[in-house]
């Protein structure tokens, strides 16, 4: 039962907000918490039991780090430990499911660096300690946002619990982030997968440059879709139950830089990684050299955040490459180009980069690189002796998925850009009474075709 079914969708979340809603205040955190544990329960009961084996030995490790404070070697030497233990279940569980070719159990990335980051701000003297296991594991394992985040600091989220006051208007948003998210994901995210799997599938020979751009802008568009509509969802199951979680994707593929891509993808973790890894290193503040291996480390890291793959490992470093060229720069050159340029160079980074991540292999992410740019067509050319150009250029199979989706793929690019969101603002602002109409019209027609592809 995941959050993107029909059992879930239809059943599971409206019974859980009835039974949340009917409890006494001061049992809702309690509940949410079970409620939580069942869900994970009902998709890997193996999984629950690793999920809460992790977060129980974080949480007896809080209260000792709360009291021996910073300058305690024991504290350090624990934390150590801590985070040891969660980047090794990282570590183990991603390779571990590589290796059997089978999908990682959800939420480990999500839950062991919530509860790492919970324990660095404890020693550092940022937080305060938990009021009880539930409430620390609800803060960690809350089901909406098992899936790609977003991570929250603790402080965040026991505030909303000590000031909670549930409103229809945080239900309705909810609800609506919701269905923008399980479109995302079912209508759009699905689709691509398809178009995607089609596209790999044509033999390696009959690769030619308009399909394998297609493969990427279409890997790009599936896995940007896939999780930014799981990050709505978790918003949106969060405003159910009155919770405010934050944004993690906003429009990325419309960045103005390849730093500014990198701070809008994935906004949770990058925070993440900035404040407990980039903040300990010393950021930007000790020379050239220092702010390169920094920004090195950090954009490699982000790239294993989505799994201990050397390919992953490729792409962030190729990111790391421009950011650090704009960070040194930046201010001198890159600010003087016109938006416009700016917004395509990037545009072209990212879609070259990710011909690594979209890759099983880093001979599988050089072909799709040499392909792209044309380089197999000039030496089958010489082989060829000038015959075939246009064959290696495109192909009839390449046009037809074109013709076949063109569709999608406009959707997909009207989807990654807030052009819908900004002219929806300016006329909700202008004609209040008529948006809203038109809101409820449109939000009708999402849910009723996301459960239309569902059940197809």
């Amino acid at each position: 039962m995941h959050i993107y079914t029909l059992s879930f969708l239809l059943v599971f979340l409206p019974v859980s907000a009835l039974i949340y809603y009917a409890v006494p205040p001061h049992y809702r955190v309690f509940t949410l918490f079970l409620v939580s544990l069942y869900f994970y329960a009902s998709i890997s009961p193996l999984g629950l039991l690793v999920m809460l084996a992790s977060v129980g030995a974080d949480y007896l490790m809080a209260k000792p780090l709360f009291l021996w404070g910073k300058r305690d070697r024991r504290a350090t030497a624990l934390l150590l430990l801590a985070a040891a233990k969660n980047i090794l279940l990282f570590v183990v569980l991603s390779s571990w499911s590589q290796l059997r070719d089978t999908e990682m159990p959800i939420g480990v990335v999500v839950y062991a660096f919530t509860s790492l980051g919970y324990l660095v701000d404890l020693y550092n003297g940022e937080a305060d300690l938990a009021a009880s296991f539930y409430e620390y594991g609800l803060f960690c394992c809350f089901f909406g946002k098992l899936y790609v985040g977003p991570i929250l600091a603790y402080s965040d989220f026991s505030r909303q619990l000590r000031e909670f006051r549930p409103s229809l208007t945080r239900v309705g948003g909810g609800v609506v982030l919701l269905l923008h998210g399980l479109a995302k994901k079912v209508i759009l995210a699905d689709a691509l997968e398809v178009l995607t799997r089609q596209l790999r599938e044509i033999p390696y020979l009959d690769k030619t440059v308009l399909s394998v751009w297609l493969l990427i802008i279409c890997s790009i568009f599936q896995i940007y879709y896939t999780l930014s509509g799981y990050s709505d969802m978790a918003r949106g199951i969060g405003g159910i139950f009155g919770l405010e979680l934050p944004e993690n994707f906003h429009y990325p593929l419309q960045a103005e830089s390849v730093t500014d891509f990198f701070s809008r993808f994935n906004i949770s973790a990058n925070r993440f990684v900035r404040k407990y890894v980039y903040g300990a290193l010393g950021a930007e503040d000790n020379g050239p050299l220092a702010t390169t291996l920094n920004i090195m480390l950090i954009t490699m890291l982000m790239g294993l955040w989505y799994g201990i793959r050397l390919n992953y490992l490729v792409w962030g470093a190729s990111l790391g490459v421009f950011i650090v060229a704009e960070t040194i720069w930046g201010d001198r050159f890159f600010t003087k180009v016109p938006v416009l340029v700016r917004r395509c160079y990037t545009l072209v980074v990212i879609i070259v980069s990710f011909a690594w991540y979209s890759s099983l292999s880093l001979s599988q992410g050089l072909f799709y690189l040499q392909t792209m740019f044309g380089l197999r067509t000039w030496e089958l050319l010489r082989g060829l002796g000038g015959g075939g150009t246009y064959a290696m250029l495109w192909s009839g199979e390449s046009l037809y998925l074109l013709s076949q989706n063109w569709l999608l793929l406009a959707a997909c690019v009207l989807g990654g850009t807030n052009i819908l969101h900004g002219n929806a603002q300016r006329l909700q602002h202008r004609f209040p009474r008529a948006m809203e109409g038109v809101s409820l019209l449109v939000n009708t027609l999402l849910f009723i075709g996301s459960l239309a592809f569902l059940v197809a």
